[in-house]
């Protein structure tokens, strides 16, 4: 565990340089305080090849005034890193920090168990990834989140059984998904879980229209020429509110019937949750020449015969007779990003070589 105080001057970073998922944080806090005004970033490749952004210190100053005002982080608090800050993440808390000149407390993202969450002194504001979460709720018989006041979720979809499990937990803390990227200096938008409805709310300063495909397009109220067009498809409920339904990239057409693939995974997270079946799950879309492209679920470990049928027919029941997995493949393991989230593609690669 290390922890940094920060204020006017910059803390002292001794012996802080021997983490890899630290080192760009530590590098980006000696060019902040040495004057720097532009810093270059990093998307988190869940499209293609991770591309470089460059993105202002008033923008950045900008974003992390926003969630300190939102959340009303003081000097006295202590905010929680234990994201990697090669991404935009791990990197704002850092940021959030040094403008709020209060104290961070690093965890390194691979040595995040319950024991040492619990052990941590009161915690005003951690970020998480729902990959961290999913293994913290797996191997811990007590609330892992005591210490937390308030906890961001982002980087990927939750699914429902995640939420339940999150909001029938003991504790105070309050939970947030966020939805934002490195384009926009982290989250544009909040969903509150605790309010129990799937809406995201823009932060001040954010609108929201849709484009033709019915994609989200972000406005910055603050720099008139910023509009941002996305891949994500919503339903867009007014300027400030939209339901998010996935991304672009993984809609299936399949025998004429459109679905989002992260809205069809719900659907197998709750079949799991309801029989207590702790396989890890992602999925993948092919060419099918019978129905144009076909949903391919990738499961972990292994099912009985009577389960995949079963988890079928309860896809048809929840989501329409056409919109099942058409086929599933059994793999060793879900291979993920540095960034937290899922390798759809490589995971589908390492299913076919077993």
């Amino acid at each position: 565990m290390l922890r940094l105080s920060f204020t006017s001057v910059a803390p002292d970073l001794s012996g802080s340089q021997d983490d890899e998922n630290l080192r760009p944080a530590i590098d980006l806090i000696h060019k902040w305080y040495a004057g720097a005004e532009s810093f270059t970033f990093y998307s988190s490749g869940s499209t293609g090849i991770p591309k470089p952004i460059v993105l202002s210190k008033t923008f950045l100053t900008a974003s992390a005034q926003r969630t300190i005002q939102l959340f009303n982080i003081k000097t006295s608090d202590s905010l929680l890193l234990a994201l990697n800050t090669s991404f935009m993440g791990g990197m704002m808390m850092v940021i959030r920090a040094i403008i709020a000149q209060c104290e961070i407390i690093y965890l390194s993202p691979s040595k995040i168990t319950s024991d040492r969450l619990v052990a941590l002194p009161a915690i005003k504001l951690a970020s998480f990834v729902p990959a961290q979460v999913h293994g913290l709720l797996q191997e811990s018989i007590t609330d892992p989140f005591l210490q937390i006041e308030n906890l961001l979720l982002g980087g990927a979809p939750l699914n429902k059984s995640m939420e339940d499990r999150l909001l029938n937990l003991q504790s105070n803390c309050l939970f947030f998904h966020t939805y934002g990227m490195t384009e926009t200096a982290s989250h544009v938008a909040i969903r509150t879980l605790n309010h129990q409805d799937n809406f995201y709310r823009a932060l001040e300063g954010f609108e929201f229209s849709q484009d033709e495909s019915d994609c989200l397009v972000i406005h910055y109220a603050n720099h008139p020429t910023f509009t941002l067009a996305t891949h994500d498809v919503v339903k867009l409920i007014n300027p400030q509110t939209f339901e998010w339904i996935g991304r672009v990239d993984w809609v299936i057409n399949s025998g004429g019937i459109k679905y989002s693939l992260e809205k069809a995974e719900e659907c197998v997270a709750d079949f799991f949750h309801q029989n207590n079946l702790p396989n890890a799950f992602t999925s993948y879309k092919l060419p099918d020449k019978t129905w144009g492209e076909k949903w391919v679920l990738l499961i972990t470990g292994s099912l009985h015969p009577n389960e995949s049928d079963q988890l079928k027919d309860y896809c048809k029941a929840t989501l329409g007779k056409y919109i099942y997995p058409k086929e599933i493949l059994f793999t060793k393991k879900i291979v993920y990003l540095p960034s937290g989230k899922v390798d759809r593609l490589n995971s589908y690669l390492q299913s076919i070589k077993l």
